[in-house]
């Protein structure tokens, strides 16, 4: 990447064998994927690697050879979000024996129960279990749940928090966290938000941590060069061409999410199967509209393309 560029984190799908056995041979593939598309890091095991619904055995798996994948090229942060603080910091004592760069911690996986004193011993506790540098998933409040802003930012300052991704996409969100971006050095606050990247940066975040970043990292490397020029209503419309792009893999309504992903990845070469824990559905229209708009960005898909 030039020097001008922001920083680009992929928060990457896990490729299963049918059945779902780790496929040791597309996990290499998707870092060296990475890796040329210019993604300086690796978040594995989250929302989009369906970290929560692995065994806890295969889990560790991943991080273990994405790290070794990786090597020193790219950083890995590895989720160890769960239903408890102790059962989280089991995950972050697996997480660190198998290399991980960064352990993440995203809201608990019982948000009906997670009122605000559990939400803070969860992260507390969490947090003080870490050795390796903490990163926060930020995500908007959900019905029920007791953590709002306010209570992540009584965490987003902790001397061991070193990355945030703020998937909230609300204004107030980015109002709240360019602040403590502007006051730490040591932070890197990042969107999880993929169709709204070039609207953070241009607020004082560092880039973005993608879910889809395996795919639209071209997308959004010109968006942000674009950006970095000066140049705002080129980035909009690389930032609206990646948007585009995202509606035709996942429907108008976000609703095939990983099932469009995982789709392009096997058109794509990278992926051997479609096999998810979640249980996505495509109709022969929804592949016929991923394969036209793969044909159509093609050019911005391939890894040498600048």
């Amino acid at each position: 990447m030039k020097s001008e560029d922001k920083t680009i984190w992929s928060a990457t799908p896990t490729p299963f064998l049918d059945g779902g056995a780790l496929d040791v041979a597309a996990v290499e593939r998707l870092i060296e994927h990475n890796a040329a598309m210019g993604v300086t890091g690796l978040f594995v095991a989250g929302s989009c690697g369906e970290g929560p619904l692995m065994p806890s055995r295969q889990r560790a798996e991943l991080v273990k050879l994405v790290k070794q994948f990786a090597g020193d090229r790219m950083k890995v942060a590895a989720q160890v979000s769960d239903t408890s603080a102790a059962r989280a910091c089991e995950n972050v004592r697996e997480a660190e024996d198998a290399g991980a760069d960064f352990v993440v911690i995203a809201p608990p996986w019982m948000p009906h129960l997670c009122k605000r004193d559990f939400a803070r011993r969860y992260f507390g506790e969490t947090i003080e279990a870490a050795e390796a540098p903490v990163g926060l998933y930020i995500l908007r409040q959900q019905p029920g749940m007791g953590i709002d802003l306010p209570v992540w930012l009584e965490f987003v300052d902790h001397p061991k928090v070193k990355l945030i991704k703020d998937s909230s996409s609300m204004p107030e969100y980015i109002a709240a966290l360019t602040p403590v971006r502007a006051r730490r050095d040591d932070v890197m606050l990042l969107t999880g938000y993929e169709f709204g990247v070039v609207e953070a940066v241009a607020a004082g975040y560092d880039g973005g941590l993608l879910g889809t970043g395996i795919l639209v990292a071209g997308h959004i490397r010109r968006a942000l060069r674009a950006l970095a020029r000066g140049d705002r209503e080129e980035a909009d419309a690389w930032q609206r061409r990646s948007n585009d792009f995202l509606y035709d893999l996942f429907a108008r309504d976000l609703g095939l999410w990983l099932g469009g992903l995982k789709y392009a990845l096997v058109r794509q070469g990278l992926f051997s199967t479609e096999w998810m824990h979640h249980c996505y559905k495509l109709a022969q229209t929804d592949r016929d509209r991923i394969d036209a708009a793969l044909i159509r960005e093609a050019e911005i898909l391939r890894p040498d393309a600048d």
